[in-house]
C-alpha cells in the first residue's frame, strides 16, 4: 500500500463518501485503516455511509441524490446537514474538500468518486490535484486502483507486493526532480513532461519502494489485486 510518509503528525484525518456507481460492489471498509476525525457525505454518498454502517458528521451538497427520509434521520441524529443549491459553480465533492479544509483536515481519502461518468471521474482527480489543496494529502480509492496526488517537496515511501503495478501520471507541465527507488525501472533526477507516458506500468520489485519530486503534480495509481488488498499488508496510514 502507498503512504505519504510526514514529519509531523497529521493534525486531523477525514473520509469523504461521494455517491459511488460501484455501491453495490465495494466494502469500502476494508480501506479504511485508522478511524477518521471527520467524516462527510456528499450528498448520495449518505446512502453509501448507510449501507456501510457509518454515521457521517457532516452531510453536504444539494441533497438532489438521497431520499428525504434519510436527511431527516440524519438530523434527528445530530448530523450536521450542509445544503446548497442545485445551481452553482462547484460540485458538491468540491464544497466537501474546501469545507474539510476549512474544518483542519491535512489527510483526507476520497471514497466512490472514480467510475461511472467519464466526465466526473477526471473531474474529480483534477480537483483531487488543485494547488488550493496541496497542503493536505488526498487518496482517491476505488474497487481495482488507489491514486494518490503527490506534489513537488513531497516523498511518497511505498509499502507493496513484489510485482505489484504502480504508475506516475504528470498532472502538470513538466514534473521536476522526480527520483524513484525500489522499481524495477529507476529515475533520477528526472523531468517527466505533461503527457508522457514513461511512468506508467512500473513495477514494484520487493515490498518498499520511493518516490520524490522537487516541483510539480504528479497521480500516482496503485493497481488493486487479491495479493495486496488493504488488510494483506501494512496500512497506508501507518
Amino acid at each position: 500500500m502507498v503512504y505519504i510518509k510526514e514529519i509531523n503528525a497529521t493534525k486531523m484525518r477525514a473520509h469523504i463518501f461521494a455517491n459511488s456507481p460501484h455501491r453495490e460492489k465495494t466494502d469500502f471498509r476494508i480501506f479504511t485503516g485508522k478511524e477518521a476525525d471527520l467524516i462527510i457525505a456528499v450528498d448520495g454518498g449518505a446512502e453509501q455511509c448507510r449501507r456501510l454502517n457509518i454515521t457521517p458528521h457532516l452531510l453536504i451538497g444539494d441533497l438532489d441524490s438521497i431520499s428525504p427520509q434519510l436527511v431527516e434521520e440524519y438530523t434527528h441524529a445530530g448530523v450536521e446537514v450542509i445544503r446548497h443549491p442545485s445551481r452553482k459553480n462547484a460540485t458538491d465533492l468540491e464544497l466537501s474538500l474546501d469545507l474539510a479544509m476549512s474544518r483542519g483536515a491535512d489527510d483526507v481519502v476520497l471514497f466512490g468518486v472514480l467510475g461511472g461518468r467519464w466526465d466526473m471521474s477526471l473531474s474529480n482527480v483534477m480537483l483531487a490535484a488543485s494547488e488550493k489543496y496541496r497542503q493536505m494529502r488526498i487518496s482517491l480509492y476505488d474497487v481495482t486502483c488507489i491514486m494518490h496526488i503527490i506534489h513537488g517537496g513531497s516523498t511518497l515511501d511505498l509499502e507493496g507486493v513484489p510485482g505489484q503495478i504502480t504508475s506516475l501520471i504528470p498532472l502538470s507541465d513538466n514534473v521536476h526532480g522526480v527520483t524513484i527507488t525500489g522499481f524495477e525501472y529507476l529515475l533520477k533526477n528526472s523531468t517527466l513532461p505533461f503527457g508522457s507516458s514513461r511512468g506508467v506500468s512500473n513495477m514494484l520489485l520487493k515490498t518498499e519502494g520511493r518516490v520524490t519530486l522537487r516541483n510539480g503534480v504528479l497521480l500516482c495509481i496503485e493497481e488493486l489485486t487479491q495479493s495486496n488488498l488493504p488488510g494483506t499488508r501494512k496500512n497506508y496510514s501507518e
